[in-house]
């Protein structure tokens, strides 16, 4: 099992910010004590104003505390991301169908499926190469809206191992279109990028990497 986090979990900017002697906790530590040596100091013909201490130590008081939240909203954030890693950890080694045309031919069959808004009079799916060659086509024939599954068998089909794209053509009384077409692969590794808060699947057959919430289904 391949799980690489790449997440990070602290900044500069986060290690200064909670530096010792930098925090408001610090800072109204060293505002009490100038309050306490000014009052003592001060003219007794003349007494401070102790209204606008009060109103500096309420503000800090407010600063410590969003200072708090932070914080456990931090650690909520990386156990949230832990959590989150283990078990998308449980998803490596099973197959994923997600959306793709581009694909990756071994001597294995490849299951894919096509989705379909609206019933269709004839479906078919167009096999083609690097080049834009159709090399081979699936005829699926009349279908109705949903899923509609297909596989490529490279053996039956005669088809080499090497780079593909599906094309999936619809047929509708004399409307033509193209309809999304997804890919069954393996995830082969998990991966947690931090910045983003998404959580990637590396996939087999060459349908490379995509977040795991384009994922349709897992088997």
């Amino acid at each position: 099992m391949n799980v690489t986090d790449i997440s990070s979990k602290s900044s500069n900017a986060g290690d200064i910010q909670t530096s010792p002697g930098n925090d408001a906790a610090s800072i109204k530590n060293e505002f009490m004590t100038l309050m306490i040596a000014q009052i003592q100091n001060q003219d007794p013909t003349n007494p401070i104003d102790g209204t606008e201490y009060v109103s500096q130590l309420a503000q800090f008081s407010q600063v410590e505390s969003l200072e708090h939240m932070r914080t456990n909203q931090s650690t909520q954030m990386v156990m949230m991301e832990n959590l989150g890693i283990v078990q998308s950890a449980q998803l490596v080694g099973k197959n994923a169908m997600v959306p793709a045309a581009d694909f990756t031919l071994d001597e294995q069959a490849l299951d894919g499926k096509v989705y379909l808004e609206d019933s269709v009079e004839n479906l078919s799916i167009d096999i083609v190469d690097h080049s834009g060659d159709v090399l081979k086509t699936i005829e699926l024939g009349p279908q109705e809206a949903g899923d509609t599954a297909f596989s490529i068998d490279p053996t039956a089909l005669d088809l080499p191992p090497g780079e593909y794209s599906l094309v999936a053509n619809t047929t509708a009384g004399e409307v033509t279109a193209t309809a999304d077409t997804f890919i069954k692969a393996e995830i082969e590794k998990i991966h947690f990028i931090s910045a983003s808060g998404m959580m990637m699947a590396e996939l087999g057959n060459g349908l490379g990497t995509i977040s795991v919430l384009e994922i349709s289904e897992v088997s």
